[in-house]
C-alpha cells in the first residue's frame, strides 16, 4: 500500500494523529494534500499560483529534492552569478538579473547575462513540471487586497475539497506576511482556519514557495499581457500544460 492509500485508510477507519508523519503535527485534521501558494499581480488584477502536492509526494521528498538539484546546477554555473543562500525570485529574473558583479565596470547586466538569468526562469518552469505528486493551478481576479484576494483563494480551495470531504492545507505567501490555513471538510464546511505554528518543516516550504513564485509571476504575466515582458505571455501554457483551469476569485 502507498503512503497516500495508508493515510487515507488511516482517515478512513478513524485512525489517531500519531500515525501521521509528525511534520503535520499541529494541523487538526490530518491532510490529504498541500497548496504551496504565492500572490502575485498588478494595479488591475489579482492573481495567485499554486503547486497542489498529494501527501505521498510530501512524504517522499522527491519534489523538493528534485528542485534543489535544478538550484545546485544554477550554483555551479560560471555564466550565473548566484550564490547559496540567494533567493530565486520571478520577478528579478524576468528583469535579467543576478547578484551585481562588483568587479565589472558597467553597469547593469550585459545582455547575454540577461537573458541567461531569463533562461533560469523558463528552466524553472520546466523543472516544475516534472515534479512528481504536484499539480499547477492558478487564481485570477479584478484587482484587490491581498486579504481579500486570500480570503477569496481559501474559500474556492475549501470549495473543492467539501466535495469529496478531504482535508488539505495551505501555506500563502503574500507581500507581507506567509501564513498556514487549514481547509476544513465537510458537507457545510467551516471557514478554513489559521494554523498557529508551522506543520511543516520551513526550509522545505520555502524552497517549494520559491518553486511556486515562478507560476505566479508568469500567470500574471500571461494573463495581464504586460508589453514589457512580451516573452514571457505564453510561457505558462507552453511550459505547464496540465496546469488546471484557473479559477475565479
Amino acid at each position: 500500500m502507498s503512503a497516500s492509500e495508508n493515510h487515507r485508510a488511516i482517515l478512513a477507519a478513524g485512525g489517531e494523529a500519531e500515525h501521521i508523519s509528525p511534520m503535520f503535527a499541529n494541523a487538526n485534521n490530518p491532510p490529504s494534500s498541500v497548496y504551496f501558494t504565492v500572490l502575485s499581480g498588478g494595479p488591475d488584477m489579482s492573481v495567485a499560483g499554486w503547486l497542489h502536492m498529494s501527501y505521498e509526494a510530501l512524504e517522499s521528498k522527491e519534489a523538493m529534492d528534485i528542485w534543489d538539484e535544478f538550484r545546485e546546477e544554477l550554483y555551479e554555473d560560471p555564466a550565473l552569478n548566484i550564490r547559496r543562500g540567494d533567493m530565486l525570485r520571478a520577478r528579478k529574473l524576468a528583469a535579467g538579473q543576478g547578484r551585481p558583479r562588483f568587479s565589472s565596470a558597467r553597469r547593469g547586466p550585459s545582455r547575454a547575462e540577461q537573458l541567461g538569468y531569463r533562461r533560469v526562469l523558463r528552466r524553472g518552469l520546466q523543472v516544475i513540471a516534472r515534479l512528481p505528486g504536484t499539480t499547477v493551478g492558478t487564481a485570477l481576479g479584478r484587482s484587490a487586497s491581498a486579504a481579500a484576494t486570500t480570503g477569496a483563494v481559501l474559500s474556492g480551495l475549501s470549495d473543492r475539497h467539501a466535495r469529496d470531504r478531504s482535508s488539505a492545507l495551505a501555506l500563502i505567501r503574500t507581500s507581507a506576511v506567509t501564513a498556514w490555513y487549514e481547509l476544513n471538510p465537510g458537507p457545510a464546511p467551516a471557514a478554513p482556519s489559521l494554523v498557529r505554528g508551522e506543520p511543516y518543516a520551513s526550509a522545505e516550504a520555502g524552497g517549494l514557495l520559491e518553486a511556486t513564485e515562478f507560476v505566479a509571476y508568469c500567470a500574471y504575466q500571461h494573463y495581464a499581457r504586460s508589453h514589457h515582458r512580451r516573452f514571457l505571455w505564453e510561457w505558462l501554457p507552453e511550459l505547464l500544460p496540465g496546469a488546471t483551469r484557473p479559477l475565479g476569485i
